[in-house]
């Protein structure tokens, strides 16, 4: 019965990527919708990135052996970096007409070499190694529908996603989005219900959410799972990659808060769930996969089923939007900007394809290599956080950053923060909650490279053109591009 449902559900999510496939005739609509997605879909397909299935597990596992707010910390920092980033790159980077969130750079600072510098990272972060942690999960999920083994698990689920994602793009992404995000909130939201109602004593212990906690130097492991996605992932390429195609640099923000909130809502769900667990299967070494036990214990085989294919289709849309966000850095922060300027709209149709394809079993190899979600999926996140982070966050409302103090900034922030993670941060001894985090190579670097982007840009201010990009980026008026159509309905 679960493999039939998981097939039928499959069939669907297919049918909403050949709608996708049926409007792309050129890399733009593969890449970025041609910049015309509405409100409804960017929103669902924003929420599905935020609830990815493998990093929901990862968070259900803080709640099994951390704490409740530790479990908090993963989704609560997803949806805190959509509201940020919500208020300060995204309506920049629409009105800047960017196809990739690496291009807010290269246009910000009118320097196409900044913008594939910054790409790179990303498709590194984001195409590889996030890419890799997202099929470890994809891959768990599979494995316990058809009892296969993990490597097995991990190239069905590849195969799955590279199918429709190079089938539409970015919209079918979309499309198939408005299924599995709303599936998977239901899905969430029952599995807690379910656990609250039958659970009673197991669940709200005072000892397992204890608030006063975060301010001690006990509490670094919440912070420091919390700000590394709550920052850290503000330059998230796959989240860049779909609010670069929504219809209006309003749109785009507004699905951005939506996105936001929900996850919000719910991410005080895997703290319960976690809490729960720890009564249910008690001993466990791996709580993650916990999740993916409970409903083929506890559920209707259709219920379980219908919970089980949800999680998959929202695993394959995050995983797929990683694919998108690498491919179109390559695509135009690279092949375009460097390697072919104007290559005919068929031939960078199919180079993107094929990218989306290397993509992928890059990824592959990443997953089988490791099999662990959290530890692949924070590198990438610590790699963004230190290079990528005040580049993103200060220019918008500070014209003074320059593109030379943008390089600086990146380039040290890497390199502190590689040297930091071999050979340690030259912080001794002990100390509160602060210092404790300073000791972590992450916010050590990430420290370093904001104060390297100060201070550069009052010694190298910045040039004519990237001051014009500023004035661009701040002007409200492009606000309101193809805003008669914010409303029309979605087919």
């Amino acid at each position: 019965m679960i493999i039939t449902i998981f097939i039928i559900f499959m069939l669907a999510i297919y049918y909403l990527g050949f709608k996708g496939y049926q409007r792309v005739d050129t890399a733009e609509d593969l890449i970025v919708a041609s910049w015309n997605l509405p409100l409804p879909l960017v929103t669902w397909s924003l929420t599905s990135a935020l609830l990815a299935a493998p990093f929901y597990f990862a968070a259900v596992d803080s709640g099994y052996f951390v704490g409740g707010w530790e479990a908090f910390a993963t989704m609560g920092g997803l949806g805190t970096a959509m509201i940020i980033g919500a208020f300060t790159w995204v309506k920049p980077l629409r009105r800047l007409k960017g196809w990739t969130i690496a291009d807010y750079y290269g246009i910000r600072f009118a320097d196409k070499k900044l913008g594939a510098y910054a790409g790179i990272i990303m498709i590194v972060a984001f195409g590889f190694f996030n890419a890799g942690a997202l099929t470890v999960g994809g891959a768990y999920i599979v494995q316990a529908i058809f009892d296969i083994p993990f490597w097995a698990g991990a190239l069905v689920f590849v195969i799955l996603t590279l199918m429709y994602t190079i089938m539409g793009g970015l919209w079918s992404l979309a499309y198939a989005d408005i299924l599995n995000g709303l599936i998977s909130v239901l899905g969430i939201l029952a599995v807690t219900g379910v656990i609250i109602f039958t659970n009673q004593g197991n669940v709200f212990n005072p000892e397992w959410w204890d608030v006063s906690a975060l301010f001690t130097k006990g509490g670094a492991t919440f912070w420091q799972l919390y700000l590394v996605l709550a920052l850290g992932n503000l330059a998230a390429a796959d989240l860049g990659q779909r609010v670069a195609g929504a219809k209006s640099p309003k749109v785009a923000s507004k699905s951005m808060i939506i996105a936001g909130l929900i996850v919000l809502l719910v991410g005080w769900t895997p703290g319960v769930v976690g809490e729960a667990f720890k009564v249910l299967y008690p001993g466990v070494d791996n709580a993650e996969s916990l999740l993916l036990i409970f409903p083929l214990d506890y559920w209707h085989p259709v219920f379980a089923g219908l919970f089980l294919a949800a999680m998959v289709g929202m695993a394959m849309s995050t995983l797929a939007a990683c694919y998108m966000a690498a491919v179109g850095v390559f695509a135009k922060n690279i092949y375009l900007d460097f390697i072919n300027k104007s290559p005919s709209p068929k031939s960078l149709l199919f180079i993107s394809r094929i990218a989306i394809l290397a993509c992928g079993f890059v990824a592959l190899f990443i997953s089988l290599s490791f099999e662990e979600v959290l530890t692949v999926a924070y590198l990438a996140w610590d790699i963004i956080f230190v290079t990528l982070f005040w580049p993103l966050l200060l220019p918008p409302f500070w014209k003074r950053v320059s593109g030379v103090a943008v390089w600086a900034s990146i380039s040290v922030g890497l390199a502190v923060y590689l040297f930091t993670l071999f050979l340690g941060v030259p912080l001794a001894g002990e100390g509160g909650l602060i210092r404790t985090l300073l000791q972590q190579p992450v916010f050590f670097s990430v420290v370093i490279s904001g104060l390297v982007l100060v201070v550069v840009s009052f010694i190298s201010p910045p040039n004519q053109a990237t001051l014009e990009a500023h004035v661009r980026e701040k002007n409200e008026s492009l606000d309101v591009v193809n805003e008669e159509d914010n409303n029309e309905k979605v087919s």
